[in-house]
């Protein structure tokens, strides 16, 4: 069913009534955004039942797990004040704090002009009640409880509290929700989800429910608040649900008599509690009669309620009758519509078990990291703001990169640990090796354990230093100083050459940001996040992943390398064209049982990295022989083993470097070092997001980042 509009619901009236400037950025933005303070197990398992309902909780606040997620998607922060430098839209607060400390965390979020506060606590001090509601008063803020279940908004899928998803709304059509019905404000909750099922038994709608709170002190009482949605004009009538104790029936009843234009939409309440002994508390603090006193029983109420205008019931029944007659019998919706679907909610079968993931989406012939297709990535950024996006979810504004890059140059210069490499060690071996015995990297990485991205990029500084001894090209690391741009010096470490071919290091710099990633399911990032799941410390569980990078995981491109030369060779030797030597070279490898590398893949038809390399590469002047190859090579197999296999990125990345004239164990260096980025982003998001030592069923990853968005 399609929601109502945000900025035509109830909720929206409540805030333009007090905050007229953030209800024109909520028309703008067509969103309401919410925050959840206080993450026991009560606030974090209701802060998922809201936002499976529709809420769009923006962000948690919780002192000492700021920087993790709960729910996987939904940000923490340490303060509130942290939260709204991010996210200074933040319209409604939902508090769940123990009564012992929540009257200064209540306070702040008033005196931070958040309009709505949903204050959930019961059981607050008097003291701190009297602070909270003076707060209140001065800063014009609508206070819902404590001790209220929640408030409700049906229409807009909006909830705030702990409301069940019971109460139904208005339906336009059989496929569209309207904003029309009947609010409720109720001082009980549990009278709450008797009279929304009463109610929609008959086919009546409830566009707002409100729980006000059942606490003897409370923020917004029913003078308060039954005024202002006299106001909203999708309101058909008004149900307020009452009990003995306090004197705010009596106060209501009093404003109705004495300005009757503020109360146009007519009213009914139900008050409870009519056969309680004074001096017994029923239920909520304020649900008790002082004994000889001739106010909040149920007959003042009644009779004061009733002298006023308001009908006045004491039974569902009553109720439901009285509803329907002032409505003259109107319905909202098809009842057997609504009981078919309240059926089917309830004996639906547990959803199938996932989990998120918001770093990349795997789709075949396209990978979209952070909401942006990959292939643009390539285009248009580079390596430091990849790494920025894989961490972050956005790409990091200039001044930011310059000092990201300040850090990776300056990690260059510490000395690489001292290990003993075994002849034809394999690459990843060396790296995992030296990233476990780095002091330089261990202490960093201590020292900014807050500081994702700052240690991703030291930690790429430290690798580069790595890649220009495994490769010996350590003689051009006096040429690099920290105010070159990180993309140059790569290039230097990765090709020995001192001086810099601008056009060729973002060619190489592209080669790697197309290796950045490719979901949770490789295993390199299966290897990070099991790593993860324990709390191995950060280089340990990259280190992890690095040495899952095998020739039969990511040893591709150099094998392909190879095989690009050698066709290229042949060519040149025998005076034939590519074409041929190709098929003579693949013929080769079919009768001795080798494989060609670089080929085919399981996702991809069409690998979406492919044609922006070939683009690149052509541009800086490198599309020699090797790439070529890369784009004939699969008609070539066909032919000659009758099977289509495209090419993939391993094998354009080979080709590329082959025609650059770099020892083909560059491009599974490329492959590593862009990976890194991807594994850190892996390795961090599980830290955040997820319990420890959890069972990971890498199947079950669901992608729920940002949605595709273009890149400008």
């Amino acid at each position: 069913m399609k929601r109502t509009p945000v900025d035509q619901g109830a909720l929206f009236f409540l805030i333009k009534k007090i905050r007229p400037e953030l209800a024109a950025h909520i028309e703008k933005a067509k969103m309401i955004e919410t925050i959840i303070i206080g993450l026991g197990s009560q606030g974090t398992k209701h802060a998922g039942l809201m936002k499976e309902f529709g809420t769009n909780i923006t962000a948690g606040v919780s002192v000492g797990r700021g920087g993790t997620r709960i729910h996987e998607v939904i940000p923490v922060y340490e303060r509130v004040k942290d939260c709204l430098k991010e996210h200074p839209n933040i319209a409604v607060a939902s508090i769940w704090r123990h009564y012992s400390g929540v009257r200064d965390i209540v306070i702040d979020v008033i005196e931070s002009g958040i309009p709505i506060v949903v204050l959930i606590t019961e059981g607050i001090p008097l003291k701190d009640v009297r602070d909270i509601i003076v707060a209140a008063r001065k800063h014009n803020t609508i206070l819902f409880g404590g001790n209220t279940p929640g408030i409700i908004f049906p229409p807009e899928g909006i909830k705030i509290g702990m409301l069940p998803d019971i109460f139904y709304p208005e339906e336009k059509t059989e496929d569209e929700f309207g904003p029309r019905g009947v609010t409720i404000i109720s001082r009980s909750g549990a009278i709450l989800y008797h009279l929304s099922d009463a109610l929609a038994s008959v086919g009546v709608a409830q566009n707002a429910v409100l729980g006000i709170g059942g606490d003897g002190a409370i923020g917004t009482r029913f003078i308060d608040i039954v005024p202002l949605i006299q106001q909203y004009q999708n309101t058909d009538l008004i149900v307020i649900a009452g009990e003995i104790g306090g004197i705010q029936e009596e106060y209501l009843a009093e404003d109705i008599a004495a300005h009757p234009e503020k109360y146009q939409i007519p009213m009914v309440a139900l008050i409870s509690g009519a056969n309680a002994p004074p001096g017994k508390t029923m239920g909520h603090a304020g649900a008790i009669i002082t004994p000889g006193q001739e106010y909040g029983t149920f007959k003042t109420k009644k009779e004061a309620l009733e002298k006023a205008g308001v009908t006045v019931v004491n039974s569902q029944y009553e109720l439901v009758k009285t509803v329907q007659e002032i409505l003259e019998g109107w319905k909202y919706f098809s009842i057997k519509r609504y009981q078919e679907k309240m059926t089917k909610t309830w004996e639906e079968p547990p959803k199938k078990a996932e989990w998120a993931t918001l770093i990349t989406k795997v789709q075949p012939n396209n990978l979209i990291i952070a909401g942006y297709p990959l292939k643009e990535i390539i285009k248009k950024k580079t390596f430091t703001e990849t790494a920025y996006l894989l961490i972050k979810g956005e790409f990091p504004q200039t001044g930011e990169i310059k000092e990201l890059e300040k850090i990776a140059l300056k990690a260059i210069e510490f000395s690489v640990p001292e290990v003993k490499v075994h002849e034809n060690e394999d690459i990843s071996k060396t790296i995992a090796k030296l990233l476990l015995l780095d002091e330089a990297l261990a202490n960093y990485c201590i020292q900014e354990n807050k500081n994702p991205t700052s240690q991703l990029m030291f930690c790429l500084g430290r690798v580069a230093r790595y890649l220009s001894s495994i490769l010996e090209n350590d003689e051009v690391l006096v040429h690099i100083d920290n105010n070159q741009p990180f993309s140059h010096a790569i290039y230097q470490i990765f090709t020995g050459e001192k001086s810099i071919d601008d056009k060729k290091a973002k060619l190489l710099e592209s080669m790697i940001v197309a290796s950045v990633d490719h979901g949770v399911t490789p295993p390199s990032a299966q290897a990070t996040i099991i790593a993860a799941t324990v709390r191995a410390a950060y280089e340990v569980a990259v280190a992890q992943g690095v040495s899952a990078i095998t020739d039969v995981h990511g040893g591709a491109g150099a094998k392909a390398a190879e095989f690009f030369k050698k066709c290229a060779t042949l060519a040149r030797n025998k005076n034939i064209d590519l074409a041929e030597a190709t098929h003579e070279n693949i013929s080769i490898y079919m009768k001795e049982g080798k494989r060609i590398q670089g080929l085919g893949h399981r996702f991809h038809t069409k690998d979406p990295r492919r044609d922006v390399l070939w683009i690149k590469a052509k541009h800086a002047g490198v599309a020699g022989e090797c790439v070529q190859i890369s784009k004939i090579i699969t008609d070539v197999f066909n032919r000659v083993r009758g099977i289509t296999l495209p090419i993939n990125v391993d094998g354009v990345i080979g080709a590329i470097v082959a025609d650059l004239g770099l020892n083909p164990i560059i491009a599974k260096a490329v492959f590593i070092y862009g990976r890194i980025a991807g594994l850190s982003a892996h390795y961090f998001e599980e830290i955040a997001s997820q319990p420890q030592m959890r069972r990971i069923n890498f199947s079950e990853a669901v992608y729920k980042g940002k949605k595709v968005r273009k890149l400008k």
